[in-house]
């Protein structure tokens, strides 16, 4: 698995509202900080980090909470009377203690490039991600079928309160249903997919982000675009898989063995299929 620097640039705007850009830029820097081995903001935050202002200070807990700090400490922004530094770069300085960060007049704008050049880069790599997983067969639904019928949810019934009831119910029924679907850790080694390119990698990451955002977000736009992007990808896939093993059929001597070669390589790759008809769960509940 290949070692991923996250560089992400901001623009806030000055009139735009600074709790809305708080809430935004937290839910991306999870999802970026789960991608990312390493992690630098850069950008226009038009917050004057010349004076302790809350905006600034709200601001920097927040990125310090992901181990990122400010490192432009000279005024980015030279305009009449005023002088102010609302252009920042923000790194892990406790991994990467060792960079330095110059200004750059370039005369095209009143705001001056920030430049920053890091030495010795460490960034751990993994060649295996962990990963949980639950297994659902035949075995663990009669299991989670007869717990829950030897359960006889008194102390559900024991409450007046709604809420309270079906908190004790979830309780009680998480805790069986845990038991019979114990979770496994499985290592996943890198793809060996030869037509999955960086593009589809990449591609197959943004969506995921697009779709933690549209699923929390009330924007019906946002989950618009998401449908959208979800189906353009999916057809840049069909013609990379397409491109690929149409190479391979070409390129071949013996073209029976390679069809049935890929044939073969899609049919092991896929996982055990479990045939369920259906689910009966016996017992008055609530």
């Amino acid at each position: 698995m290949g070692t991923y620097i996250g560089i992400v640039n901001l623009y806030r705007s000055p009139l735009g509202n600074f709790d809305y850009f708080l809430q935004e830029s937290e839910i991306w820097l999870n999802l970026v900080s789960r991608n990312s081995r390493g992690l630098i903001i850069c950008g226009d935050f038009n917050i004057n980090f010349m004076e302790d202002t809350t905006h600034k200070r709200i601001l920097s807990s927040l990125l310090a909470t992901f181990g990122l700090y400010p490192t432009v400490d000279f005024p980015t922004r030279i305009y009449n009377n005023s002088i102010t530094t609302i252009d920042n770069i923000f790194i892990n300085t406790v991994n990467q203690n060792s960079f330095n960060v110059y200004p750059c007049i370039n005369g095209l704008s009143d705001h001056n490039a920030q430049i920053i050049v890091l030495h010795d880069i460490a960034i751990m790599t993994y060649e295996k991600q962990l990963f949980f997983c639950r297994r659902f067969n035949e075995v663990a639904i009669t299991d989670l079928t007869i717990k829950l019928s030897y359960e006889l949810w008194e102390d559900v019934l024991s409450y007046n309160d709604v809420n309270m009831s079906f908190n004790k119910f979830l309780n009680i029924y998480l805790t069986i249903f845990y038991s019979s679907f114990p979770t496994k850790a499985v290592y996943n080694s890198s793809s060996s997919k030869a037509w999955l390119t960086q593009g589809i990698r990449i591609s197959c990451i943004n969506k995921r982000k697009l779709y933690l955002i549209s699923r929390h977000s009330l924007d019906q736009n946002k989950r618009i675009y998401y449908r959208r992007y979800c189906k353009v990808s999916a057809e840049v896939i069909k013609l990379a898989k397409r491109k690929y093993y149409n190479n391979l059929l070409i390129n071949s001597v013996n073209k029976t063995k390679t069809t049935w070669n890929i044939i073969n390589e899609n049919i092991n790759k896929r996982h055990e299929k479990q045939d369920i008809s259906s689910i009966n769960i016996n017992g008055d509940v609530i």
